[in-house]
Parts: structure tokens; C-alpha cells; sequence
């Protein structure tokens, strides 16, 4: 998933709009929060027959930018889905599998349990925030306090980041550009459902409700809090 690029009829309708490919230069990493969705035991465990879950492969680059957010004094977040007490609140996500399926996922990713919990691999840090949310998107009415905890932190860019790109990590970004964030999809630090699904969701975004960057374009562009001292 890390072969993506842009697609270059995208890439040229936005030259044609804007001048440029890309509507940010810069993000100021005091007003830009890297956030990172579902990397949960239940979204990046291998499968039943033992094969490598893509989004295995995105754990470096996560873990590389949300260093050098640290770095910066930037803010990560990481947020974990919870199915406890969406049974009812969220009935239609589970009349769309099957019953056993149903009680399956319900089960998987009641707070506390396995599924639940974050890939160990990723590098979580205890001045990190962990947020939880109930729904697809991150930033839907009712299924976290992300929005607030951006607002209260004077939080301008938004960088999405996890599993599934196509699902949970579409939807957020979706969401938190109507809510009036910036927004931009790490290409490189989002793994999709298959590498299709993966190529047209960032394409879809990219053309419609922000940014699509690599880490390296990300780390480019980030710029550092500088402090005025008077004379």
C-alpha cells in the first residue's frame, strides 16, 4: 500500500483549481495533531490462516511520525473503537452481517478485551491522548470527544492515520474537514481493506475534502513552534 500515488488526472484538475497540487505548504505542529485510528488487536492480528495484516506495515511509519510530533511538541492521539453499550445505538451496523458475525465483533471489541486493545508494536507514549470512539468516524455526533479535545488545544491540521483506510480512517477525515479542520490522509500510514480500496478512498479524498501526503511530504511541511524573545 505504500506503491500509491495520486492519480496524475487528480493531481492536474487540482493545478488547474488552485496553482498547486497541494493547498498546504506548511503545518504548524502546534496546531496539528497526528491521529491515529483502530490499530487495534482486532484490526491488525493476522487473519485465521496466519498471513501478515497490512496494516502490520504501517506500524514504522506511524511510529516515525508520531516521534517526530513528540520531537516538534506536537500532539498524537490514538483512537481505540469500542463496541460496548452500541448494540442498540448502533443496530443497523450488525443487521448487515450475520448474527453469529454480529456477536463476534460485539464480543472482539467490548472495552477490555483482546481485540480491543492496541497493536503492541506501536510505539504509545504516556504524554500520548487515548481516545475512545463508538462509531465509523471519529468525529461523528456522539462517538468520541475528539472534537473537543482538538478545539481545546487550539488544534487546526488534522493527520489521519490507521485501519481500515477505506472505513473507519475515510469517514474521520471526511467528518473532521465539514467539522473545518485541515485535513490530510497519510498515504503511508494508512492501510485499506485491499490495496483498491486503499488507492480509491485516498483518491476520493484527495479530490473532495483535502490532502493526501506521504510521511516524508508530511515531515517536510511540518514547522516547528518558533519563540520571540523581546529585546
Amino acid at each position: 500500500m505504500t506503491d500509491y500515488a495520486i492519480s496524475e488526472k487528480l493531481v492536474a484538475s487540482a493545478i488547474a483549481d488552485r496553482g498547486k497540487a497541494h493547498p498546504w505548504d506548511r503545518i504548524p505542529v502546534s496546531k496539528a495533531a497526528l491521529v491515529v485510528v483502530d490499530m487495534q488487536n482486532y484490526f491488525v492480528s493476522p487473519d485465521s490462516e496466519g498471513q501478515t495484516n497490512p496494516a502490520q506495515g504501517i506500524v514504522p511509519a506511524i511510529n516515525r511520525l508520531a516521534a517526530t510530533m513528540r520531537e516538534l511538541s506536537g500532539t498524537v492521539i490514538w483512537i481505540q473503537n469500542t463496541t460496548t453499550n452500541t448494540r442498540q445505538s448502533w443496530s443497523v451496523r450488525h443487521e448487515l452481517l450475520s448474527p453469529a458475525r454480529a456477536e463476534y465483533r460485539l464480543a472482539a471489541m467490548e472495552t477490555g478485551a483482546d481485540g480491543y486493545q492496541l497493536w503492541p508494536t506501536l510505539d504509545v507514549r504516556p504524554e500520548d491522548t487515548v481516545l475512545v470512539k463508538r462509531f465509523y468516524s471519529a468525529f461523528a455526533q456522539g462517538s468520541s470527544d475528539i472534537v473537543a479535545t482538538l478545539r481545546a488545544k487550539g488544534i487546526d491540521f488534522v493527520l489521519i492515520a490507521g485501519t481500515y483506510t477505506n472505513v473507519c480512517c475515510q469517514a474521520s477525515a471526511q467528518d473532521a474537514m465539514m467539522l473545518n479542520f485541515r485535513t490530510i490522509m497519510v498515504s503511508d500510514c494508512n492501510a485499506g481493506s485491499t490495496p483498491q480500496t486503499h488507492a480509491a478512498a485516498l483518491n476520493n479524498f484527495f479530490e473532495f475534502f483535502g490532502d493526501v501526503l506521504s510521511v516524508d511530504e508530511v515531515l517536510e511541511r511540518l514547522e516547528a513552534a518558533t519563540e520571540t524573545v523581546a529585546a
